[in-house]
């Protein structure tokens, strides 16, 4: 869409060229009022987050570990923990607490990559998580790799899988791939089952939820194509 904008602003200079500056400029708003719209956005990002039913009774289950995915995380000397996180990690780290206040003899892993896992690892261990307990796995730098690299710690022992819903289905099949038997935990709803429920008019809000969901089904296309998945 910004692309399209540009190049309508960049032709709009030459008069031979305003035709299709016009057509350029009409596709980034039609682009925008499409995907900006809640009913699309709650649709392609609706069918990803409902995709998986959260593991049934999960307080039930008879695992004692809970694997965390990083989102995103940056460190600022300035910044208290909580501002470190993005919103996906701050949910993911928030259910995996929830988690563990049931089983208080589970292990923590957080998978992610760098900086990222570290910053999540020692907010999980300011609150309250003693430190033996949580591992990280600083080395992954995608889902496929979060999966690869602990599929042998894992092995087939059942474990509680937390990410954001949108991204589970991603998530789910690169660990069974691997050889695991993840049990859903998602977190992180942006969006309603019913997408007509959402607000119509089109907002940068509803156009970043298509943008999420897009770069997901792309991805797995990715992973699908080189067998990730």
């Amino acid at each position: 869409m910004t692309l399209a904008a540009l190049i309508s602003v960049a032709l709009a200079w030459f008069r031979p060229a305003r035709a299709w500056a016009i057509a350029s400029g009409a596709a980034a708003l039609s682009i925008f009022l499409i995907f900006g719209s809640g009913p699309v956005s709650f649709l392609l990002l609706g069918s990803l987050e409902f995709q998986i039913s959260p593991a049934g009774h999960v307080e039930r289950e008879p695992t004692n570990t809970i694997v965390v995915l990083a989102g995103h995380a940056e460190f600022h000397p300035d910044h208290p923990f909580s501002s470190q996180l993005n919103r996906a990690s701050a949910f993911r780290l928030l259910e995996s607490l929830l988690l563990f206040q049931g089983r208080r003899d589970s292990t923590v892993i957080v998978s992610g990559k760098g900086e990222v896992a570290t910053i999540i690892r020692d907010v999980i261990v300011l609150s309250g998580v003693p430190a033996e307990q949580v591992i990280v796995d600083s080395l992954a730098s995608s889902t496929y790799e979060s999966a690869k690299n602990l599929s042998s710690r894992l092995g087939h022992a059942p474990f509680l899988l937390v990410t954001s819903a949108g991204h589970m289905p991603r998530a789910m099949g690169a660990f069974k791939k691997a050889g695991a038997n993840p049990l859903a935990v998602p977190t992180d709803y942006m969006t309603k089952k019913n997408p007509f429920a959402a607000q119509y008019l089109p907002s940068p809000t509803h156009l970043h939820y298509s943008d999420l969901a897009i770069s997901e089904y792309v991805a797995m296309m990715w992973y699908c194509f080189n067998g990730w998945v």
